[in-house]
This record gives structure tokens, sequence and C-alpha cells, in this order.
């Protein structure tokens, strides 16, 4: 059988649909829920009974396959950040949640358990460090952790090192400080880097980048058709590796914006997490605006060289990776995005700038408007998918 790994994103779609209809016969499932975040990068859970001013903040993910990338590198401490990434900046949205707990389900094949959780765990011990809250009331603790040897189930294009990971992080939001999640024409967009891909696009980036000889398993040898090896250095990379590009592990926004919900306590700022969907991601929220983004931050070169890779067009890669903006503030007035972005660029951690504004649409569908600066073309993006 030959797989076509073309198809995910269309059996993903199918994939949610099912579960979805599924979930819609016991409505009880959500009688807890708080519709404010619906569609939104989290979800919010009401519970009076046990703790009446907050709501309990959830958020799932795993790494996707850039998991693939420890058993080429035998460096299996890097992806743990990007599993607590995935979910820590989705919680970062919403400014002033505060991770509790994070659960860990580990399946994995027998030269992983046997000889590298110690490794994994040290990784996951190091990311949840990096996410630790100043002044929060409490730390992110571990909640649960299950592992299962499934070696007839999963794989690895290195025989015996086939492993992945779900996680789980929970945490608080006041009631009364969940973002008001309603933008106005006028309000600002806060750009702020990324440190490379992230988690997202690993399938097609290692398809288009990478030669059949990484892969021994027949049936997915045929899906590789690059050009380059994992230790291939391109000059446009100035002197890093493929497998060291693509290893650069995932920014950790979480604990910046908390300090940014700390310092200016304003309902009407909001986070984007520019993760899947890309550009999309603005399109979450609003109504009867849409997010022009007439200046970008410059796309990192992995971004072009898998641009070059796979003759995508810029409208396709703004919907596939974060094209060096890896997360996005919205705030209500230029003073206060101008203190915002002071905040960031003095912390010295990552870059931000102001990269558009708010304004205002009579679409049905949100749309984002992209000023292109290289091509010098107008790309619109209109509505989200998932």
């Amino acid at each position: 059988m030959e797989y076509k790994a073309a198809d995910y994103e269309k059996r993903e779609e199918i994939a949610i649909d099912e579960g979805k209809k599924a979930l819609k016969k016991a409505s009880w499932l959500h009688n807890r829920t708080n519709s404010k975040a619906k569609g939104f990068f989290f979800e919010l859970k009401e519970n009076d009974a046990i703790h009446p001013n907050h709501y309990a903040v959830h958020c799932v993910d795993g790494i996707g396959t850039k998991i693939f990338l420890s058993a080429w590198s035998g460096n299996y401490r890097l992806q743990p950040i990007d599993a607590i990434a995935m979910n820590a900046n989705d919680m970062a949205t919403a400014i002033h949640a505060y991770p509790d707990a994070v659960d860990l389900y580990f399946a994995v094949q027998g030269e992983v358990e046997e000889h590298h959780m110690g490794e994994i765990m040290d990784g996951f011990v190091d990311a949840l460090e990096r996410i630790r809250i100043p002044d929060a009331l409490f730390d992110v603790n571990i909640g649960k952790i299950e592992t299962a040897s499934l070696d007839e189930m999963i794989g690895s294009p290195v025989k015996g090192k086939g492993w992945d990971v779900g996680v789980v992080m929970t945490g608080y939001i006041e009631k009364d400080k969940v973002p008001n999640l309603d933008p106005k024409p006028g309000h600002h967009i806060i750009g702020v880097s990324s440190t490379g891909l992230h988690s997202n696009g690993y399938t097609h980036a290692r398809h288009r980048l990478l030669k059949q000889d990484v892969e021994y398993r027949k049936e997915w040898k045929s899906q590789y058709r690059g050009n380059f090896e994992l230790d291939s250095d391109p000059a446009s990379l100035a002197g890093k590796t493929i497998l060291e590009e693509l290893q650069t592990p995932t920014a950790l926004y979480l604990v910046e914006a908390a300090l940014i919900g700390q310092k200016f306590d304003n309902r009407d700022i909001y986070g984007v997490n520019i993760t899947g969907n890309g550009l999309k991601n603005f399109n979450r929220v609003g109504k009867n605006v849409a997010f022009e983004i007439d200046n970008p931050f410059e796309a990192l070169p992995i971004h072009y060289l898998l641009m070059t890779e796979s003759i995508w067009s810029y409208e396709k890669a703004y919907t596939k990776h974060n094209m060096g903006m890896g997360f996005a503030y919205v705030a209500p007035t230029e003073g206060l995005a101008t203190d915002i972005i002071d905040f960031i660029n003095e912390r010295g951690e990552h870059q931000a700038k102001i990269v558009g504004k708010v304004i205002e649409s009579d679409r049905e569908e949100l749309t984002t408007i992209l000023h292109e600066p290289t091509s010098k073309k107008i790309i619109e993006f209109e509505g989200y998918t998932n």
C-alpha cells in the first residue's frame, strides 16, 4: 500500500466532522462549557461548586511528525519543548491564564522505553521550568504520566525508535479577567518573532526537503522527494544543517503573555498563536472586522528554502507556516501597543513590532489582509476552517 501524505488534511477534516456529530448526541457533555472562547485557542469550563470565581482553562496537543527528528538526531530533549509550547502558547492567548497541571501520555517502542525516557523527561522538566510565571499563586505541576508499549502500533523512520506523546495542559483564569475577544476597528496588531517552523507543517517539510534514504519503510519512502540529506548545509541556512534548522524548538510565549497581563490589565488585549493555518488564526474571533497586516516580519531562511523546494506561492506559505511571526497581540490603542512592544523588546527573548491594524469590514467571513513585501501583492485569507 502506498500512502498519500497529501491527503492528511482532508482526512483530518473528516475526522473532526465525525467527532463533532458524535458529541452532539450528548449535549450534557458541554453543559459547563463557556461559549466565550468557542473556536479560539482554549476551552473554558465552569464549576461553581468547586471554583466559583475562576474558569478552568483546557488545552491539548502533541508534537506531530516533528517527533521523528529525535530519532534522526539522537537528541530526545528538544521535542518535549515543542510539546509544552503547543499547549502553553495556546494558553498564552488568554493573557491572564495560569497553568495548573500537565498530563502526559506516551506511546513508545521498546528502544525508546528502555533507553530514552530519562532524556525525554529531562526535556519536559526544562520546558516546564521555562513556563514558570513570576508571582503566580501556584506552580504548574505534573498531573499524571502514563506510558504504553506499542511496538505493533507505532513506528519511526529509525527502527525501534518510534514514540509519541499527548499533552493536556489545564489552568485557571479569573472570570473577570477573560479577554473580551472582540476586536474593533482601530485596534492595533502587535507581531512577535518566531524561532523557526515551530511545530507545524513538518510532514510536508520533511517530504519536500529530504531524500528517500532517511526512511527505511517501503510504504513511506516514495513520499520523500527532496534534494537534501539531514547533514546538508545549504548556503541559505548560513552554516546550519537541515537537521539543525528543523530541530529549532518552538518559541515559548506563555510567561511573556502572563507578564503582559499583569502589567497591562486591559480586557481588550488578547493573543493569537500563529500556528497551524498561519495567518488565518486571526480569523477566529471578531465581527464586522478584518485584520490588515501591512508591516509583516521578514520570513526566516528555512521558510524561504521550503518555499523554493515546494514551489509554493506566498499565499500558500502564509497558511502553512508562521513566516517569521509566531505570536501576536491585539491591543486597543497605539499607546498601549507601543508599551507592550517596549516591554517585549526590553525582555529580549523575542522581538515585537506593530504589524497592522483591525479595520472595518462588511464581509460575512472574517478576513486577514496581508501586504506581502517581496511579491508586492495584497493577499487575502478568508475564514478559519477548524
